[in-house]
């Protein structure tokens, strides 16, 4: 596993703590004199001859775990409405290296039934006595009657990204350009999409969770309409599966989805619920990179190939570093990510003709499997 490193973020604070110890080497005392009325000859001293290399003090390893845990979300200034219950996992996220069930300890109490701002604090620690504190204020606030009972579902693409400057901003040889879908974009005419240069696709099979997979509405029509237009496809599922049998079973039902279709790229493990009360799922850092190997063993096993999707933030402090079949989500004009990835997804708010609706803009590394490469 990775070496965690302490990182501080807009509304996260990850506190490692490394213990070392080391061993004082004794010295011995000094040999006493002969006194003025010994007759007797001192016995000679031996001198040990030193040795080329004088053998170390050796260091302990220490004993257990020493790394804390640590807060991968925070909300410091949370508000909740007068009357509501409140649950203090709606507002926070935490994790161990090792430790899937940690202690929480509360210093504080917020009343919902009277006005106010109320003020706790956090302690949380694993196993092994490691801990982590901070903490955050809570303001029960009385809410307004706006009299608005609209339904605000709607999309847009106002203050989009074209994907043809999508394509012109990032020029060079073996980068192909795609995008990924799911039920959010709607009916899309994939013939237009491919002649507005659209080199390969990830599209969305479902979601999965405690072991029931549910398919995506427009998995089938997606998939056939891409295939038609030419092309190359991969599948992704989200998944809050915390279990080895439940990833086991999603990643043979994915594999069967994909049996009818031409899946040239991986089929990809789209585990990113972590900001939101993680605790509940009882996973360690340990444990989450585990169910990974176990999605891509038994995808392998069946004869296709993985990928995992992650934030940079995630991907620096969850996922291992030798996962190098990785798809980075990482919106910005220029990662600064230093590990392995394959594939980049730098814009969620892309426009493409053929779909009328934000559409996610990928960048694809080096031979694009099924694709036209160059």
């Amino acid at each position: 596993m990775k070496k965690k490193i302490a990182i501080t973020t807009l509304a996260s604070v990850l506190a490692f703590q490394v213990l070392s110890s080391c061993t004082d080497r004794d010295i011995g005392e000094p040999e006493t004199e002969p006194s003025a009325t010994q007759t007797e000859a001192p016995a000679p001293t031996l001198v040990p001859t030193p040795t080329s290399t004088p053998t170390p003090t050796p260091t302990p390893e220490p004993e257990g775990d020493t790394v804390s845990p640590f807060f991968i979300n925070i909300n410091r200034d949370a508000w909740i409405a007068l009357g509501n219950e409140f649950d203090i996992n709606d507002f926070i996220s935490y994790i161990d290296d090792q430790d899937a069930d940690i202690d929480l300890q509360i210093t504080g109490e917020v009343d919902t039934s009277t006005l106010g701002s109320y003020h706790l604090d956090l302690v949380i620690t694993d196993d092994w006595g490691n801990t982590a504190s901070d903490s955050m204020n809570v303001t029960v606030f009385q809410p307004e009657d706006t009299g608005d009972t609209s339904n605000n579902t709607g999309t847009t693409t106002d203050n989009a990204t074209p994907f043809s400057d999508f394509i012109a901003s990032y020029p060079g040889d073996n980068v192909h350009y795609g995008i990924d879908v799911s039920k959010w974009q709607g009916a899309i005419d994939w013939n237009q999409v491919a002649a507005a240069g659209c080199e390969f696709a990830f599209v969305r099979a479902g979601w999965s969770s405690e072991g029931e997979f549910h398919e995506d509405e427009y998995f089938r029509t997606n998939m056939e309409g891409a295939a038609a237009a030419g092309i190359p496809i991969g599948v992704y599922v989200y998944t809050t599966d915390n279990t080895e049998e439940y990833v086991t079973l999603l990643a043979d039902t994915i594999c069967d989805l994909c049996a009818g279709y031409n899946v040239s790229l991986p089929i990809v493990f789209d585990w990113e619920n972590f900001f939101g009360n993680f605790q509940k799922y009882n996973l360690s850092i340990a444990d989450i990179n585990y169910l990974y190997d176990v999605f891509d063993a038994e995808v392998q096993n069946r004869g296709m190939t993985s990928m995992l999707y992650g934030s940079k933030f995630i991907m620096d402090v969850i996922w291992d570093d030798d996962i190098d079949n990785v798809w980075l989500a990482h919106y910005t004009s220029q990662t600064d990510y230093a590990g392995t990835y394959a594939v980049w997804q730098q814009s969620c708010n892309g426009t493409i003709p053929g779909i009328d609706a934000y559409v996610d803009m990928d960048l694809y590394y080096g031979e694009l499997p099924g694709g036209t490469n160059g």
